[in-house]
C-alpha cells in the first residue's frame, strides 16, 4: 500500500469513529422518549425551520432526479 492509500483509509476510519461517537453521545443526551419525538421534532419546530426543511427536501429530489437528466443532454 502506498502512503496516500494509508492516509485515505485512516481518514475514513477517523471519520467513522467520530460519527459513531457523536451518535452515541447525543443518543444518551437526547431528551426524546420515543421515536415519534425524533421524527416530528417534539412538535416544537417553528414555521421557518419547517419551510427550510421542506425546501431542502425539494432541492434534494431535484438534484437527484433532474440534474443527471439535464447533464445527459
Amino acid at each position: 500500500m502506498t502512503t496516500s492509500q494509508v492516509l485515505i483509509i485512516l481518514t475514513i476510519i477517523v471519520y467513522l469513529g467520530a460519527m459513531l461517537f457523536i451518535g452515541a453521545y447525543f443518543n444518551r443526551r437526547g431528551s426524546g422518549s420515543s421515536s415519534a419525538d425524533f421524527y416530528i421534532g417534539g412538535r416544537s419546530l417553528r414555521p421557518g425551520v419547517t419551510a427550510m426543511s421542506a425546501e431542502a427536501s425539494d432541492m434534494s429530489s431535484y438534484l437527484l432526479m433532474g440534474l443527471p437528466g439535464l447533464a445527459y443532454f
